[in-house]
């Protein structure tokens, strides 16, 4: 399970997931879609679900996480 998969369970759903975090169902699918959240959104999702956001971020952005944040 993806981390945005992980994030919209916790939540109950896209919409609620988008209620939470103040955007769009729209955009949640979006990012179920792609398979991660935008970095512009992942600490609001993070802080929502719980989920960490290093699971919620594109791949190619892990690296730039501190070893603290991982």
């Amino acid at each position: 399970m993806t981390g945005i998969e992980q994030a919209i369970f916790a939540a109950g759903s896209q919409s609620a997931l988008a209620r939470a975090v103040g955007t769009s169902q729209q955009n949640v699918y979006h990012w179920l879609i792609t398979g991660f959240v935008p970095t512009r959104w992942v600490q609001a999702v993070e802080q929502a679900t719980g989920v960490s956001r290093y699971q919620l971020i594109e791949p190619s952005l892990v690296s730039l996480l501190s070893p603290s944040e991982l």
